[in-house]
């Protein structure tokens, strides 16, 4: 249970930091996911009912604070969590390329899924042709930051005596 808590907390500190620090820090216009990232990370060093809670958190924190239809980042960070781990079992945990080849996966499937779930609900998206390059850059700023990112948590667990 303490273990969940920290990961909760870490969850709800990078979402303030995404929400107010990281704007300054764009690349291309585009700033990395460090929630998504995160729940990546959690999700394989865990299971999917764990992915799935902290994918409902991270989407919950979204849909309360950045967006106009409530729900729609819930259910897509809960797809997310719980099918990364679902299948966290069967990847290798210690290499840093399954994390950085999910990561990317899961940014272009999170705004694919954005998209789709919006456009079915009638709402104004826009063009996809128009985003694809944000998309990419933001897969690849959250591909290489993964690796930091979980350095970092690992340093945390590691200070707090988790496993």
């Amino acid at each position: 249970m303490k273990k969940f808590g920290i990961m909760a907390a870490m969850v709800a500190v990078s979402f303030i930091f995404q929400t107010s620090f990281f704007g300054f820090f764009n690349i291309f216009g585009t700033i990395p996911n460090v929630s998504l990232i995160l729940v990546v990370i959690f999700a394989m060093m865990t299971d999917g009912i764990t992915g799935g809670i902290l994918g409902i958190i991270t989407g919950v924190l979204y849909d309360a604070m950045l967006y106009d239809v409530f729900g729609v980042y819930t259910l897509v960070y809960f797809l997310i969590g719980a099918v990364i781990g679902n299948y966290s079992d069967s990847m290798m945990r210690e290499n840093y390329t399954a994390y950085c080849a999910v990561t990317a996966v899961s940014t272009i499937a999170m705004h694919l899924l954005l998209y789709l779930v919006l456009y079915f609900l009638k709402y104004s998206v826009g063009n996809a042709a128009f985003i694809f390059k944000s998309i990419f850059v933001e897969a690849a700023l959250n591909t290489v930051l993964v690796i930091f990112v979980l350095k970092l948590t690992v340093f945390i667990f590691n200070k707090l005596n988790m496993k």
